[in-house]
């Protein structure tokens, strides 16, 4: 019996000299969205869901298997700052909401950054903490 496990063990070490094998996180977050489509696919019943959830589990397969580690690891570090982006974005949003009665948040013209001032009625004037600019806001 053992001696068949370190057979295929063997075996498996041979096919996967050279390739990627990396459950990276891009993987690891396609097989839990394999999952989540998995299970809605029981509730909704979806040709799109039907389409769409073979395609991702031969995508983690073949990144898997793939022997191009650079281009691998160039998506991973993309899917990561993808990532890192939506995380800050979804913070900053329940931010908003929780502070909503005692603060208000504004974006900047010039750079996109968010400035969050007191929520003081009138007309105020806020200084950009990214590139310095000012801008005016009124505050209903």
């Amino acid at each position: 019996m053992l001696e068949k496990f370190y057979a295929i063990k063997k075996k498996y070490d041979k096919l996967m000299t050279g390739r990627y094998g990396v459950f990276d996180t891009l993987n690891k977050d396609m097989l839990i969205l394999w999952v989540v489509i998995g299970v809605l696919n029981l509730f909704i019943r979806s040709l799109l869901i039907r389409i769409v959830s073979p395609v991702l589990i031969v995508l983690v397969v073949l990144r898997l298997l793939s022997t191009n580690e650079v281009k691998r690891s160039m998506e991973n570090r993309k899917y990561l700052s993808f990532r890192e982006k939506c995380v800050e974005f979804f913070q900053i949003q329940i931010k908003r909401i929780k502070e909503y009665k005692t603060h208000r948040y504004y974006k900047c013209k010039n750079c996109s950054a968010y400035v969050r001032v007191p929520a003081k009625k009138g007309k105020h004037t806020l200084d950009c903490p990214k590139c310095g600019k000012e801008f005016d806001v009124k505050i209903l």
